[in-house]
């Protein structure tokens, strides 16, 4: 069988297992793979073809964690190859780097405020309903530390506007966490119904492709490709880093930067971590540890604290 048709079957198989953003990703790995390799017949893939290609992406300069979820994406292909009876390479024999560890990017309340600086608020650009949507989004990060995809899955029917909530399924806890409720304050929800109000009126004039999104694309382009569909994590990152651009941050906020902040946050306002695993919404307490590791002057002043320093 040819790689292509492979991953035909392979993808429409684990759409029914995994949300649709890891199958995308997987899909995505494996095609590209499937290029540099030339779509051979699958039986013919070595493992020679794979370090081959893995060690020249390192060549080039992919980073070293981004390795473990493709690596993932091909052990899984090949595991469902051999639950078919084709003879295909051993998934086992594809290595799964360990993780790099880093000091996280944490958020500050000063970097808030400039990135919602650079939002206009008067003069024509301030009606733009891009840079409306955009605070709405912005602000619904700030305020839920929510993962960057769980905002963009809000579908209208999701909120509840008069108690300032939301309920979400919980992207990465699966089973454990499925579903969670998110709160935020009155000016959130001040952004977020000045956003619903600009969203009727594009409505109106135009197609909503995904009429339950909540955050929708409507970039007005010549093909008008992603124009009223909803609104893509990529697009939310390119639009964090423009405004960051704008308000002169040394480094660019991103979603996860901000859900750093509210880990963080709340331990420091004497949370707990089983507050943070409820409110992030981690399937277990050890994933909520890193948000609240201490680093740097933080880790000083505490230190000082408990030592009376």
């Amino acid at each position: 069988m040819l790689f292509k048709d492979a991953i035909d079957e392979f993808t429409n198989w684990r759409t029914f297992k995994i949300n649709g953003t890891t199958t995308r990703g997987n899909d995505k790995d494996l095609r590209l793979l499937s290029v540099f390799l030339r779509n051979p017949h699958i039986e013919d893939i070595t493992l020679n073809n794979m370090m081959e290609y893995l060690n020249l992406m390192k060549e080039m300069g992919w980073a070293h964690n981004s390795f473990i979820s493709k690596c993932m994406a091909y052990k899984k292909f090949f595991e469902f190859c051999n639950l078919r009876g084709w003879r295909v390479l051993n998934e086992n024999l594809i290595p799964i780097p360990q993780k790099e560890y880093k000091i996280p990017r944490v958020a500050t309340k000063d970097e808030f405020k400039k990135l919602l600086d650079t939002i206009p608020k008067t003069g024509p650009r301030h009606t733009d309903p891009r840079h409306i949507r955009n605070e709405a989004i912005i602000r619904l990060l700030w305020d839920t530390g929510a993962r960057n995809g769980e905002i963009l899955n809000l579908d209208m029917d999701d909120l509840d506007l008069v108690n300032n909530k939301a309920l979400i399924k919980t992207e990465k806890a699966k089973t454990r966490r499925p579903l969670r409720e998110i709160f935020w304050t009155k000016e959130t929800s001040l952004a977020i119904n000045k956003w619903i109000e600009r969203r009727e009126r594009f409505k109106h004039a135009n197609v909503l492709r995904d009429p339950n999104a909540l955050f929708i694309s409507i970039f007005n382009s010549g093909t008008n490709k992603t124009r009223g569909l909803r609104f893509k994590p990529s697009g939310v990152c390119e639009m964090l880093r423009g405004y960051s651009n704008k308000a002169g941050l040394e480094r660019p906020l991103n979603a996860h930067s901000m859900r750093h902040y509210m880990g963080r946050n709340i331990i420091e306002q004497g949370g707990s971590n089983s507050d943070v695993t409820n409110i992030l919404g981690h399937s277990c307490i050890e994933s909520s540890m890193i948000y609240t590791m201490m680093y740097g002057k933080q880790a000083e002043k505490r230190y000082r604290k408990f030592r009376g320093q």
